[in-house]
């Protein structure tokens, strides 16, 4: 059977980078303050059949001085594809002079793909549903750099960088996974002990598709709560979230637009659930030393 070519989504989705770094690039392992672990559920094109659906678990920390571990899950089902997905990462963070960082990531994963021509989903196409159902497994891998100054954060991504092919029992190619660039900045601002904005900038290129940007600006007060207003190329969204009890994390994001199947469809909904460890700043008073005179200990 011979397969038409088209252009598809093939890498989830997420408003989860305003939260969560480490979704941006394997670069950001081990930048946070501590070991984060994070979950998001995603539902796009909200009463539109087959519409998208998202489920990612992710996890990073700093696992020595200049080194971080990260890993992810995550499964995708748009109509009758439907992929899972694993992948470790690894970081290197060089310290460079003053507050300045260049970090090195990579990522590699395995990538189980399922494409069921024959399910119901199909039945509309006679073609199709006279056909095996295709499950294959594809290598997958990924690779970042990032620059970081005090609030300042640069980075640029290969998210996929492999063009797998995906192919039925015949051997044919069913479809092709195609690699992806990105690139993201970033920098918080704080106009005094309550309020800050941190906004982000990212920019998605797909081979063979057209360039994808978003921009989110979220207001925080107090580090605890905020709300995330974001421009994409092809609609907006309104994230809000917070911190409501010790180090756990939630973050809700509606995504809304009046032109295409987002207008016609109820939005894409989108939560995640976080819980960052909390890490003991170092002082810079140092404790009292009874073996030493008072003007000694405060002079150090």
């Amino acid at each position: 059977m011979p397969y038409a070519f088209m252009l598809a989504q093939q890498l989830p989705l997420s408003n989860q980078y305003t939260i969560n770094k480490f979704s941006l690039s394997p670069a950001y392992a081990g930048t946070a303050d501590g070991f984060e672990i994070f979950g998001a559920y995603r539902n796009e094109w909200v009463n539109i059949p087959g519409a998208p659906q998202t489920k990612i678990i992710s996890a990073n920390g700093m696992i020595c001085k200049n080194m971080g571990l990260g890993g992810s899950v995550s499964s995708h089902q748009a109509g009758i594809f439907q992929n899972l997905s694993t992948s470790v990462s690894y970081a290197y963070h060089a310290k460079l002079s003053g507050k300045h960082t260049l970090s090195f990531g990579v990522g590699i994963g395995m990538l189980d793909a399922r494409v069921n021509i024959a399910g119901s989903a199909a039945q509309a196409d006679p073609v199709a549903a006279n056909n095996a159902n295709v499950n294959a497994r594809a290598l997958d891998a990924g690779f970042g750099i990032l620059y970081r100054c005090k609030t300042l954060n640069v980075g640029i991504s290969i998210p996929r960088m492999l063009s797998s092919k995906i192919k039925d029992v015949n051997g044919n190619t069913i479809y092709t996974l195609a690699m992806q660039q990105g690139f993201n900045i970033g920098y918080k601002y704080s106009f005094n002990n309550d309020w800050a904005i941190d906004p982000i900038a990212k920019v998605s290129m797909v081979t063979d598709a057209p360039l994808f940007y978003e921009v989110a600006v979220p207001l925080v007060y107090k580090n605890k709560i905020w709300i995330s207003p974001a421009y994409k190329k092809t609609d907006m969204a309104l994230g809000i979230g917070g911190i409501p009890y010790s180090n756990f994390i939630f973050n809700y994001t509606y995504e809304f637009s009046s032109n295409g199947i987002m207008g016609q469809s109820g939005g894409t909904h989108e939560i995640t659930l976080g819980w960052r460890m909390a890490t003991k700043k170092k002082s810079d008073t140092p404790a009292p030393d009874s073996k030493k005179p008072y003007y000694k200990w405060l002079n150090k």
